[in-house]
């Protein structure tokens, strides 16, 4: 059982949210520990499930980094809060976020406050996030500036909530708070089978309504999007879960286009209007023409779009003007004469050094104060007293130049929070993170948030990042009925449809690419695989030495392994070393693993949960496996047979999992392609080359086209050329064979012309009689295809036919589908030319 040792060595000046000042426990956090006390295996159990259970579906995680490593971790202990607080905090943060809102409608409108001296001019015109271009003089104002709105909150020692930050431009968070409730009551079923914690649920339900409810007027069904930098964005799994909590497409500034005042995303089957965008990218790079010039991000025409009124944006564009803390000072009074209410929720004491009295009082009492920029980029605070003598009087001379710029502050001391380090119960401190949506007239908030251990010496550090441990907040509820109460929707009524066609270019783009990297990283897995095995028996063969021979030719063509070591002689020490070093090569299986990594990262919004972990975290873990076997052939043979299983279970995956629209048979299609081309150019390569090698050149096709069971049960072992290309090559109903292949490609791009109206042709018909032509040649006299070559001949001038005929239909394809522009003006190829 986990001791509660430490729990009351608090600092004397922090505010302790579990221990009262008689060292009682506080009543709204005696159910949660009892509930770590009664469980059978104590919590360590717990906590290493909830922890694996974040890393696959990638909140805590970078999927791009090949490592693994962890942004953030997880802490099981969530910070817990009575209700009658709770419900002073939440009238707190609505007033402020609808003062907040009233101050940005008035920057970006009359600007009011600026000519009545309510607010400093240098706050707007000298903050970065101004966006001067967002003015409304003579467009349509947003119907709502602040329809999503973060806050940071720190306990101080008198037991008093204050503010310690505003998030209004990407306020952050939300997301992961959703996802680690849901791991958290999966990992601890008891504590919310015993505890009345109120539910998160209805949060999202409002927001949904809230998204639809700012679309213009004149719209009475709008499309709604989540608007992202991409898949490098540090909160790109948030932007992924938003997307799918909230029912609405995941898209890139490249996805949309601006065209008279309309802002539309590009699919297949043209252009579909957007209404409303839940914004996730920095104000600045959200129009190259009016904001930043170098932005290959955002949209040009979207600043236009809103002047127009036909699209709106949470949050509004240029919002975060008022997250900066140099106007903390200034809110008290605002809230008197925009809402005539006094502040419920205080900020803390923040001096804008740009005042001279605020000035003046701060550098008489710098040394005990924290220093912080607040117009310009971000920047992390600056402990004064732990500065050296030269750096103390830099910053001096800094603060002298231009005191506008920065503020000052007292260093304070968050409250204390029950931690789990491994082993028991450690007090920590803890700053809360509470969420706000707009609803109708007012603003709702989560009955939850998210908690995080503050970094080094201050909780000013960082404030704009997620990362170190954080957890989940708790709201207790007055009783079960208010923990269960649903919430009241609207539904409105659409039209049933099938989507066909509606998918995003890039999508499909990307989903092309990324099954044929799927099927290349089988192939060539396949074909390390069988080189690896023979070299892995010991000592060489007449017969492997053939076989080896055939397979160091196959390995160059593919980039797989050095030139030199792939082509000297199967038992030399060169071969054996190339093969053995593979893992670590940067080119191959590397470059085709980075390929699926970086495309499955970007289109998490289009895969299943099972299909994220297995592209996600199983990924990782593949690619380590492999990188651990370099210079050992016995677990390179492993992490080939892992590589091949791990491609059986995402291929399957998007087989059972996957609507068999647009996206899919662009996967498929890929994935079709790339297959012929195997068969093309790897198992068939061998029998292009001397009769002499056939029988090798057999043992190879069957094997790498993984058919030779069916061989063995139809032929019973007798090797011959005519029977073995019929079922590589002609077998319609072999999945590894060409004809297989063709047919397929044939059938999705007729699927494809009529959902999107764009034809491309598939490869005649013509090769496959070629092809049967080459199989019944190699099914006559031995003597004439051993001794005359026409049926090596013929093989050979079909093969590099069909492979032609395939890279002119991938780019066929590319042209037609993948230009970035809307289908009815793309490319209408022929496909074969």
């Amino acid at each position: 059982m986990e001791s509660l040792r430490g729990l009351s060595s608090s600092p004397a000046s922090a505010y302790d949210e579990l221990v009262t000042g008689q060292k009682s426990i506080r009543y709204h956090w005696q159910g949660i520990l009892s509930v770590i006390r009664s469980l059978p295996n104590g919590l360590g159990e717990r906590v290493e499930s909830a922890r694996r259970q974040l890393e696959e579906s990638g909140a805590t995680v970078n999927l791009l980094d090949d490592r693994g490593a962890a942004r953030w971790t997880f802490d099981p202990l969530p910070l817990v809060i009575a209700p009658d607080e709770w419900s002073r905090l939440e009238a707190g943060l609505i007033q402020r976020a609808k003062l907040l809102d009233r101050v940005l409608a008035d920057v970006y409108g009359p600007q009011t406050l600026l000519k009545k001296k309510l607010l400093p001019p240098m706050l707007v015109h000298a903050n970065r996030h101004f966006q001067r271009p967002a003015r409304v003089t003579d467009g349509a104002a947003p119907r709502r500036y602040l329809g999503n709105y973060a806050v940071d909150l720190v306990r101080l020692g008198n037991g008093r909530w204050h503010v310690l930050a505003d998030h209004t431009e990407l306020p952050a968070g939300v997301g992961y708070a959703l996802e680690m409730r849901r791991v958290l009551a999966r990992s601890l079923p008891e504590a919310f089978r015993s505890i009345p914690v109120r539910h998160l649920r209805p949060f999202v339900d409002r927001w949904q309504e809230s998204l639809r409810s700012m679309a213009p007027a004149a719209v009475s069904q709008p499309n709604m999007a989540v608007l992202t930098p991409g898949s490098l964005s540090a909160t790109y799994f948030e932007h992924v879960y938003l997307s799918r909590v909230l029912g609405v497409p995941l898209v890139e500034g490249g996805d949309m286009v601006a065209r008279d005042g309309q802002v539309s995303i590009k699919t297949l089957a043209g252009l579909r209007p957007v209404h409303v965008l839940l914004r996730r990218l920095d104000s600045a790079f959200a129009d190259p023409l009016e904001m930043r010039a170098d932005s290959a991000l955002g949209v040009t025409g979207l600043v236009e779009a809103t002047r127009n009124g036909n699209i709106s944006l949470a949050n509004a564009l240029g919002s975060g003007v008022v997250e900066t803390p140099a106007i903390m000072p200034f809110l008290e009074r605002l809230s008197e004469h925009l809402l005539g209410e006094k502040l419920r929720m205080p900020s803390l004491d923040v001096w804008w050094l740009g005042e001279p009295a605020a000035l003046s009082f701060a550098m008489a009492n710098l040394d005990l104060m924290i220093v912080r920029p607040c117009l310009g980029q971000d920047r992390e605070p600056i402990v004064v007293g732990m500065l050296e003598p030269a750096e103390r009087a830099a910053l001096v001379e800094r603060i002298r130049a231009q005191p506008g710029q920065y503020v000052a502050q007292y260093p304070m001391t968050p409250s204390l929070t029950p931690k789990w380090d491994g082993q028991s119960l450690v007090p920590s401190a803890v700053v809360m993170r509470a969420f706000v949506v707009a609803d109708h007239d007012t603003y709702h908030v989560l009955p939850g948030g998210l908690a995080r251990e503050p970094d080094g010496d201050t909780a000013l550090r960082s404030l704009n990042r997620l990362h170190g441990t954080l957890k989940d907040v708790w709201v207790l509820a007055e009783d079960a009925a208010d923990v269960q109460l649903p919430t009241t929707r609207r539904f409105h009524q659409l039209a049933v449809e099938r989507g066909t066609a509606d998918l995003q270019s890039r999508v499909a783009d990307n989903l092309f690419w990324l099954g044929r990297y799927i099927e290349r990283l089988d192939n060539d897995a396949r074909l390390l695989r069988t080189t690896a095995a023979r070299v892995a028996q010991g000592a060489v063969g007449p017969r492997d030495a053939v076989e080896l021979r055939l397979l160091g030719r196959l390995l160059d063509a593919a980039n797989l392994m050095d030139h030199s070591s792939a082509l000297a002689p199967p038992e030399s020490a060169l071969f054996q070393q190339g093969l053995s070093t593979v893992a670590a090569d940067d080119r191959g299986l590397a470059t085709v693993l980075d390929g699926i990594q970086r495309l499955t990262a970007t289109m998490r919004d289009r895969f299943s949960i099972d299909m994220t972990t297995a592209a996600g975290p199983e990924m990782i873990e593949v690619r380590k496996r492999l990188l651990a076997a370099r210079g050992n052939l016995d677990p390179l043979l492993a992490a080939l047979d892992e590589i091949v299983r791990f491609v059986a279970t995402l291929s399957g995956l998007a087989q059972e999992n996957m609507t068999r629209g647009t996206g899919w048979r662009f996967l498929d299609l890929g994935r079709r392609i790339e297959r012929a081309l195997h068969v093309l150019t790897g198992a068939l390569g061998p029998f292009t080359l001397s009769p002499i090698d056939w029988d090798a050149a057999m043992r190879l096709a069957l094997e790498l086209c993984d058919s030779t069971i069916t061989y063995r049960t139809r032929y019973l072992g007798q090797l011959q050329p005519a029977p073995v290309l019929d079922l590589v090559i002609l077998d319609d109903a072999n999945p590894r064979g060409l004809v297989f292949q063709l047919r397929t490609i044939k059938g999705h791009l007729d699927y494809l012309a009529r959902a999107s109206g764009v034809r491309v042709a598939a490869p005649p018909d013509s090769l496959e009689v070629d092809l049967e032509a080459v199989v019944r040649q190699f099914g006559g006299d031995e003597q004439a295809w051993r001794h005359e070559g026409l049926a090596l001949a013929m093989l050979r001038d079909v093969a590099s036919d069909t492979e032609q005929q395939l890279d002119k239909l991938s780019e066929a394809i590319t042209r037609a589908y993948f230009s970035h522009v809307p289908a009815a003006q793309a490319v209408g190829s022929s496909g074969g030319d």
